[in-house]
């Protein structure tokens, strides 16, 4: 409920505080005299745009059962400033706040009467279906959160078999090695060996070479010097160079026993496994020991993916679930379709007690099955009892707001409802007919007029009316809480001018629209 409005500097509003309580509050004025400003700072603190003055401020104070709600919007230095219970906050949050407790509802406003949420939640609300619609989103939220699991599953059932293929290919690649790192360490000694080997080899074979070649040089020496002896040339030297024959033989033995013993054929694999690694290495520019550490990883990551998530119990769930769900949808279903004539006949005779005689109105319900039900309700209507329409097509801003009361008669949609103008059209018996609408209104939610109707004003409960004056040449608008008495003159001056016989018929009215 709105329990405080401050006005400073809103245009010609230089500073006013409004105090509001339950039941029907009514403002009049003379034309020209800022009536519909009320109306027009709410919009301003919900972040209406537009060109407001340095110093602009609309402050608003209510009470929403458990605590009270001060919200603030100021215009400082050409920006706008919004504030909850004195704290800085943002338009979003003042306007949330505020448009869930306040309902506006002026002749040149297309409110929320349009939308086809408010639509649905009006019609609801008056079956008594709320709480079975809530069950039945929290149901169509429960099967989208399974479905969506289900999905997630599915999904990662390709992606993980994707993974696993690459993962295998990996694995293949390093385990084409067939060396743990400890054992490519042995192959890079081994080949090490190998190499010196090889080395060793060449020399004693060269060496060998070199001794064959003197031995044979040595045995030419022997058949020359023999032949020498023989001339007696020379004098035997044969225990000498037997000594030098032996040598040599020893030598040779010697140089022979060096060979070391290896084999190619082993080489070569040994070589192909060290070029497989070196390609691993230059591929993962890492060592081997850490790229086998990698594969190690992979291996587990494999054998985790292979074990596969089981969907039979979530399938299980689910298909109970979008039982429930098929199950609250034929409920809310019955439900709405059962209270539609009754609504659409309390509708029609509220528009017809409002000036509406011609109007017809129906409730539509078009199939689309959702988190709200299996069908989507939407109001129909049309003012001159032609083929019915959507609201926003055919209702003009009076007709709104006469539509919108007759709604909210049934179905009160918020703690306070602010109407403009809606008695635009009306007079006479009609116009006291709708002041008695809005007087049993007022005691399911908390009303806020704005009128030039004296019917209307006679059934206020707490009454204010606006007074243009003036400072200089600025012209300045004063807001006023009117007495009882203060109340009935202003009725007389709505009815036409202010004397005893229009005082007395403001009295007569009021007895008549209040039933005292």
């Amino acid at each position: 409920m709105l329990v405080r409005l401050s006005l400073e500097n809103f245009f010609f509003i230089k500073g006013e505080e409004l105090y509001f309580d339950r039941g029907l509050t009514v403002i009049t004025g003379e034309t020209g005299t800022g009536k519909s400003l009320t109306v027009s700072s709410l919009l301003f603190l919900m972040g209406r745009e537009g060109e407001y003055p340095e110093g602009t401020c609309v402050e608003a104070e209510l009470d929403l059962g458990e605590e009270q709600v001060v919200l603030r919007r100021e215009i400082v230095k050409g920006r706008s400033k919004y504030y909850l219970n004195g704290r800085g906050s943002t338009r979003r949050v003042v306007e949330e706040v505020l448009s869930s407790n306040i309902l506006l509802q002026g002749q040149n406003d297309r409110t929320k009467i349009l939308r086809v949420d408010f639509q649905r939640e009006v019609y609801d609300r008056f079956v008594g279906c709320v709480e079975l619609r809530r069950a039945v989103e929290g149901a169509y939220e429960e099967v989208l959160e399974l479905e969506e699991k289900l999905k997630s599953i599915n999904q990662r059932k390709i992606e993980r078999e994707v993974r696993k293929r690459l993962i295998s290919e990996e694995i293949k690649q390093i385990e084409e090695v067939g060396l743990k790192p400890e054992e490519y360490e042995f192959v890079k000694k081994r080949i090490e060996e190998i190499n010196l080997a090889e080395r060793v080899n060449n020399i004693v074979f060269q060496g060998l070479s070199n001794l064959e070649r003197s031995m044979e040089g040595l045995r030419e020496l022997k058949r020359a010097l023999r032949e020498l002896l023989n001339i007696g040339v020379l004098q035997d030297k044969t225990q000498s160079f037997q000594l030098l024959e032996d040598y040599l033989v020893d030598l040779e033995r010697e140089l022979k026993s060096k060979v070391i013993s290896y084999s190619q054929e082993e080489l070569d694999q040994l070589n192909e496994k060290v070029y497989k690694v070196q390609r691993l290495e230059r591929k993962y520019r890492k060592d081997y020991r850490d790229i086998y550490g990698y594969m190690l990883m992979l291996r587990e990551e494999l054998d985790k993916l292979q074990e596969e998530e089981n969907t039979e119990l979530l399938e299980r769930g689910l298909n109970l679930k979008r039982d429930e769900l098929y199950r609250l949808y034929e409920e809310l279903s019955k439900k709405r379709l059962l209270a539609r004539e009754e609504f659409e006949k309390k509708v029609m005779e509220y528009l017809k007690s409002m000036g509406l005689e011609g109007a017809s109105f129906r409730v539509s319900f078009e199939r689309k099955e959702g988190r709200y039900g299996r069908e989507q309700v939407r109001f129909l209507f049309s003012s001159y009892g032609k083929e019915e329409r959507d609201i926003s097509e055919v209702a003009s801003g009076g007709e709104i707001s006469r539509l919108s009361l007759a709604l909210f008669m049934l179905s009160p949609p918020a703690q306070t409802y602010v109407l403009d103008e809606v008695d635009t059209g009306i007079s006479g018996i009609t116009s006291i007919k709708l002041a008695k609408l809005l007087k049993e209104l007022s005691k399911k939610t908390q009303l806020i007029v704005i009128t030039h109707s004296p019917a209307i004003a006679s059934a206020s409960d707490k009454h204010f009316t606006t007074k243009r004056e003036a400072m200089g040449d600025i012209p300045l608008i004063r807001v006023v809480e009117l007495s009882e008495e203060e109340k009935i003159e202003e009725i007389a001056r709505l009815m036409g001018a202010v004397n005893s016989k229009t005082v007395e018929g403001a009295r007569e009215l009021i007895k008549e629209v209040c039933g005292v």
